[in-house]
C-alpha cells in the first residue's frame, strides 16, 4: 500500500498548487490489481502530462485548472477503489 500512497502524496502535492518534475513521476513504483491497477496508470499519465505540460500550463490558467481538476478526480477513484 506504500506505493499507492506515494502516489497519492505526489497528486495532492498538485492538487495544493506545486509543480512537479518529470523525475518525480518517473520514480514512482506500484502494485496493484484490477481497477486499481487501471486508476494508478491512468495518475502516472496524467502526472506525467501534468509534468510535461508545465510551460503550457504557466502561459493558460484554465488549461492548468483543467489538468488538475483531472488529477482531482484520479485521486477520488483511486481512494475510492483503495477502501473497497
Amino acid at each position: 500500500m506504500r506505493n499507492v500512497k506515494d502516489v497519492i502524496g505526489l497528486i495532492m502535492r498538485v492538487l495544493d498548487g506545486a509543480e512537479i518534475s518529470k523525475d518525480d513521476v518517473l520514480d514512482l513504483e506500484f502494485e496493484a490489481d484490477g481497477a486499481l491497477l487501471a486508476a494508478l496508470n491512468e495518475a502516472y499519465m496524467k502526472l506525467l502530462e501534468f509534468a510535461y505540460g508545465r510551460e503550457r500550463r504557466i502561459n493558460d490558467r484554465q488549461f492548468d485548472q483543467r489538468e488538475r481538476a483531472a488529477l482531482q478526480q484520479v485521486l477520488n477513484d483511486i481512494v475510492r477503489l483503495s477502501d473497497a
